[in-house]
């Protein structure tokens, strides 16, 4: 009996020893893990950090921004953009890259939380001035989103919040839907579920968001059994210059692209609406040289990336179009102000991004709509255009190859009605730059080899001309088919 009564004191001495080990190993996380600071809760060693403007951090689905205590109040200029959408969506003149949304905003802390506030600029005064007060309480700034302040930085100079609501929710700001559309496609509810952040980059000067967000709607533009709408949005912001480039006031007589303030501290005696032109901040590398009536570079010159979807045979024509704009820059001072690149590989800068406010680009679009745009963003305080998306819809090719028709065998159909009415004057001019600007689409058209290309549209072209030529002697207007021949290379 003692025999077995020692065996079974041993073991229980050994079970209870075991159990006061990982009652101690399990008091020593707990202490550990309650001497953590909030913010090492949240922040660990497999959080996902990127830094840059803010630095922003993502666990699983959940995103941060650490927001430094020098950026709070600062003005940021946010660009909402579809990045990708449903087929048939806003009848055609909506499409990836169109912008839904323009706002400048800031950051503000108060007591616990921190506000996301828009900022007007419609309605201004110097703050020097006694009615900066009463335009300010007139235009009280909207509070778009607010977040709970998670924890404060270890340097104590920066703020941790959780924005994945921002991006989400339904926030009408930052929504791809218009209340138009809304009502159109009878869109009841955002889905949660089917709703998540795709990826967030922080670079020096901007944020870049990409986010899924998915409608439950009654009548949607296609895919109608699917009672869905799901788009992906992409949201820039973008730390606006604390100095602002001077302005440049409207001068009617020139037609100019403008932003607009009602200037309350005017000398006029009256709420002073006052126009300045968008334009690119073009500033000389060589003042001096520039002061002497010179030719110079820009510091920073205007870029155009080519949409990675540009069909490869196009290409060289949207570069050679894009460029024939420095002649126009010369006569203000700047060589080389204006330049085309093609997009870059993943090798050469694997952030690239056509939704990003970094890059300008010439979007080419998928789309059976027969016309080109071209938006841009610009500073409201001031009218610096901080970046620009020209959209080129596919199909505006057919346009082209109309008027290439229409140039040729318009002749031909008046022959027989020239009472109808022909202009007393023809341009030669214009014929000349349209065929220049438009024959290298035309070639890849016509021809995969440029050169038979060229000499079908070169003969063709003369073939036209020389009937256009017998109309018009009618009508005491020369026409020289000769001179095309040598303007096209024949």
């Amino acid at each position: 009996m003692k025999k077995l009564i020692l065996p079974v004191l041993l073991a229980l001495l050994f079970a209870g020893c075991k159990a006061q080990k990982k009652a101690g190993e399990a008091s020593s996380k707990s202490e550990n893990t309650e001497k953590k600071s909030p913010y090492e809760k949240i922040v660990t060693s497999s959080t996902e950090s990127d830094d840059g403007l803010f630095l922003v951090h993502r666990n699983d689905d959940k995103v941060y921004y650490e927001i430094p205590d020098s950026l709070l109040g600062r003005e940021m200029l946010w660009i909402s953009r579809i990045a990708a959408l449903p087929a048939n969506y806003g009848g055609g003149y909506v499409n990836a890259g169109s912008k839904t949304n323009e706002q400048v905003v800031r950051w503000i802390k108060k007591y616990d939380k921190i506000l996301l506030r828009e900022v007007s600029f419609n309605a201004v005064a110097a703050d020097s001035l006694p009615i900066y007060q009463s335009v300010t309480a007139n235009n009280f700034e909207p509070i778009v989103f607010s977040f709970d302040i998670e924890a404060t930085n270890p340097s104590g100079n920066g703020t941790l919040i959780d924005v994945t609501d921002l991006f989400t929710e339904d926030v009408s700001s930052l929504s791809p839907l218009s209340g138009r559309l809304r009502k159109s496609y009878q869109v009841r509810r955002l889905d949660s579920d089917r709703t998540f952040i795709e990826s967030v980059k922080s670079f020096p000067l901007n944020i870049e968001v990409k986010h899924d967000l998915t409608f439950e709607a009654s009548e949607p533009p296609s895919s109608e059994k699917t009672g869905t709408l799901s788009f992906r949005m992409n949201q820039s912001m973008v730390l606006l210059p604390e100095e602002k480039m001077e302005v440049r006031p409207y001068d009617e007589r020139v037609g100019w692209f403008t932003v607009s303030q009602i200037d309350y501290g005017s000398p006029l005696l009256k709420a002073d609406q006052k126009r300045y032109i968008r334009r690119w901040k073009l500033v000389p590398s060589d003042p001096e040289a520039y002061a002497r009536g010179e030719l110079v570079e820009p510091v920073k010159p205007i870029v155009y990336y080519l949409d990675p979807a540009t069909p490869a045979q196009f290409r060289k024509y949207f570069r050679e179009g894009i460029e024939l704009w420095q002649q126009a820059f010369e006569t203000a001072g700047f060589k080389n102000a204006i330049i085309a690149k093609d997009p870059p590989t993943p090798e050469e800068d694997p952030d690239f991004s056509p939704e990003d406010v970094r890059y300008s680009v010439v979007r080419y679009v998928a789309s059976t709509t027969r016309n080109a745009v071209g938006p841009s963003v610009s500073d409201p305080r001031t009218g610096e255009i901080i970046e620009s998306d020209i959209i080129w819809y596919h199909n505006h090719l057919r346009s082209y190859r109309n008027r290439y028709l229409l140039e040729i065998y318009e002749p031909m159909r008046l022959r027989h009605s020239v009472t109808l009415g022909l202009p007393r004057h023809y341009d030669h001019g214009w014929v000349l730059e349209s065929v220049r600007e438009h024959l290298g689409i035309l070639d890849a058209i016509v021809s995969g080899d440029p050169a038979v290309a060229r000499q079908l549209f070169c003969d063709h072209l003369v073939i036209g001309l020389e009937v256009r030529s017998r109309i018009f002697e009618t009508l005491h207007v020369a026409v020289q088919p000769d001179l095309y021949r040598k303007v096209v290379g024949a």
